[in-house]
């Protein structure tokens, strides 16, 4: 991702926070939903639970994410792609951004092995983005 990119939602963005995700539903309609997100230097990282955000993303890959800080207008957009993953590499991303944002605790309380019916790890390549007001 651009450096741009990592230092604006890095300097908004609370690991334990909630974003809103945007895909793609069976009609073409927007399904929006508030989910977790974590970072790395190559893309945006989502557990995503709820199976027809899933199904949405199968069908057609494509999404976006804002990103706001409360109260103030600062915010960013990032359109991109997002594929679900589960294996061994997905599960130690998902099990490390669990615990950055909540800790060690809470990730051995709701501790549970990836799958397309549970819980997957959505990675999302960026195409686009937009940054309002964020000041690095």
């Amino acid at each position: 991702m651009e450096k741009e990119l990592i230092e604006a939602v890095k300097s908004i963005h609370d690991p334990g926070g909630w974003v809103h995700l945007s895909t793609r539903g069976v009609k073409g309609e927007p399904h929006v939903t508030p989910m977790m997100m974590g970072m790395s230097d190559q893309a945006l990282l989502f557990s995503l639970t709820g199976r027809q955000k899933k199904l949405n993303l199968q069908r057609d890959s494509r999404a976006c994410v804002a990103i706001s800080k409360p109260v103030v207008m600062d915010h960013v957009i990032v359109w991109g792609s997002i594929k679900l993953h589960h294996d061994e590499k997905a599960q130690q991303i998902w099990n490390e951004m669990i615990k950055n944002a909540f800790g060690q605790d809470r990730l051995d309380q709701i501790s549970r092995k990836l799958s397309f019916e549970q819980t997957s790890l959505g990675v999302m390549t960026p195409t686009r983005h937009r940054i309002y007001g964020v000041k690095n």
